[in-house]
């Protein structure tokens, strides 16, 4: 059973205080213009001549002192505030010595706007069917040499982290290549110290020390067969258990 969320005096009286002041003045569309039109201006500081100018483009014409009156208000909400400086218009070429009223956003009117934002983006609707993206793989008459590359080393990663989930304990190299039955040369081009470090994130890998008879060989000049401890770091044993 879902239970009634109760409101407080004390919330009661913040939400009054929210739709009676701050948002009470943008109950206007004059007003609403302003304000979007001062939030969508690349410049900080718009003078009253700018305004007028703006809002004549939306077709919203404003004597001057009908915005100042307008302004007041959204300034009395804390929306905007008048700089005590004048201005001449930033936004048109101004020669005349005659300045204007510069007016800004404030704080409280930027962090407002953005709260309000989520009435302005398009929700989900209940009504619209959902739509799923199914995952095409490549055919054997388009698949590509990187596309090749790439599943190579997705199952390579895939078969490792089972084989280590699986066996739980550390083990060596030589092991998961005979567990999973990849190439050991490709087990190591995976799990080396210095390769990809998004790689390197899921194990924790220690060269083991050669064997006598491995030393000798390397004396002989044969190949030494490099041999390495691994073991599920705390992101790799996260990622391995959830695979299927």
């Amino acid at each position: 059973m879902v239970e009634k969320a109760e409101t407080t005096p004390k919330e009661a009286d913040e939400l009054d205080l929210i739709f009676e002041n701050t948002l009470r003045p943008l109950m206007s569309s004059s007003a609403r213009q302003i304000f979007v039109t001062m939030l969508k201006s690349p410049e900080t500081q718009l003078t009253t001549l700018d305004m007028q100018n703006a809002l004549k483009n939306s077709e919203l014409k404003l004597s001057k002192k009908e915005l100042n009156n307008w302004l007041n208000s959204l300034q009395a909400s804390g929306l905007v505030q008048k700089e005590q400086e004048r201005g001449k218009p930033t936004t048109i070429p101004y020669s005349n010595r005659y300045t204007y009223d510069l007016w800004s956003l404030t704080k409280k009117g930027h962090e407002t706007a953005k709260k309000l934002s989520i009435f302005t983006h398009e929700a989900p609707s209940l009504n619209k069917e959902k739509t799923i993206v199914k995952i095409k793989l490549p055919t054997l008459e388009d698949i590509t040499a990187s596309q090749i590359s790439d599943l190579e080393n997705l199952y390579i990663q895939i078969v490792t982290l089972r084989a280590l989930r699986d066996r739980g304990t550390q083990t060596d190299s030589l092991t998961l290549s005979s567990e999973t039955g990849v190439r050991h040369e490709k087990i190591l081009g995976w799990i080396k110290p210095y390769e990809d470090t998004s790689v390197r994130a899921l194990y924790h890998v220690e060269r083991k020390t050669p064997k006598i008879l491995d030393r000798v060989l390397g004396f002989l000049g044969f190949k030494e067969k490099k041999v390495y401890r691994v073991w599920l770091s705390l992101e790799g044993n996260k990622r391995a258990e959830a695979l299927p």
